[in-house]
């Protein structure tokens, strides 16, 4: 298993997201943190529907209302916990779930 540092969970602010590159042995793998209070989801950046990136410009992976990640292309909706589509082409779909670790009360280490 391998294990990389993405960053402090105080560095994403609270109901927002933060995305990452990391250099993986089989490539690089494109990737976002949402932070809900005290916990912390991660998912790869690749909408279900076309398997393009989420986001529209980097660390923009939001509904307007915060409410929601949202694909930039055509509107998806996914919900923060599960990563799961409520609205949009690829409704019924998730995005795919990633494990985080939390070390030392705040460093978010992703586990692969």
């Amino acid at each position: 298993m391998s294990q990389y540092f993405l960053c402090n969970r105080h560095d994403i602010p609270n109901y927002q997201a933060r995305g990452f590159d990391i250099e993986t042995p089989d490539g690089k793998l494109e990737l976002f943190a949402v932070r809900l209070d005290d916990e912390v989801h991660a998912y790869q950046n690749q909408c279900p529907h076309l398997g393009i990136a989420l986001n529209w410009q980097p660390d923009e992976f939001m509904s307007l209302e915060g409410t929601h990640i949202q694909c930039s292309t055509h509107g998806a909706l996914f919900t923060l916990e599960q990563g799961h589509c409520v609205a949009g082409p690829c409704s019924g779909q998730s995005l795919n779930s990633l494990t985080i670790e939390l070390r030392n009360n705040d460093e978010l280490w992703l586990k692969l």
